[in-house]
């Protein structure tokens, strides 16, 4: 078996458990103060970059308007031997759009009812959470197995040690 490296923290009581779990919730105090900070200072930023940027966010959508309307207009003229055309400064045209499908509600029974069943999707697939009901012989009786563990979990209780802190800073 391959040896571990430790961390360098070796807890040896219930008295250096608490210790880590008390550094724990000063951690995580810490790093929600930081990341309150930074989500407030990019909402910040993001604000003004929008607040900047309106006219000319405005202004591109109405020359894109623009443009889209000249070439429907002139699309005979302009487009007869191609789809874009090529200017100082760019190119605008028409590119072929991936083909769609509209459906409606009838069109799964439709398909099935006119042998077109190679279009329909159907998927089986086992459903975990129905199998929880299932008892032990059951489970084997379809090769399946139930898996319980326990998951280590740690909740820290971070009003102590914001109340020392409180305490400390005041």
């Amino acid at each position: 078996m391959g040896r571990t490296k430790s961390n360098g923290i070796i807890l040896k009581s219930l008295d250096d458990a608490d210790k880590a779990l008390q550094k724990l919730c000063e951690i995580e105090s810490q790093l929600e103060s930081i990341d309150n900070t930074a989500d407030e200072e990019i909402a910040k930023i993001k604000e003004r970059a929008a607040a900047e940027g309106k006219s000319l966010r405005d202004q591109k959508k109405a020359l894109v308007t623009s443009l889209e309307a000249y070439a429907a207009y002139y699309r005979e003229e302009l487009f007869k031997d191609r789809k874009s055309l090529e200017r100082p400064f760019g190119i605008f045209g028409y590119r072929k759009a991936p083909d769609s499908i509209r459906v409606s509600k009838e069109t799964a029974d439709l398909l099935k009812q006119h042998g077109f069943e190679e279009c329909l999707r159907v998927k089986i697939e086992p459903d975990k959470e129905a199998m929880l009901s299932l008892t032990e012989d059951s489970l084997a009786l379809v090769r399946a197995s139930r898996i319980s563990k326990e998951d280590f979990f740690i909740e820290t209780k971070r009003e102590q040690v914001n109340q020392d802190l409180a305490r400390q800073g005041a």
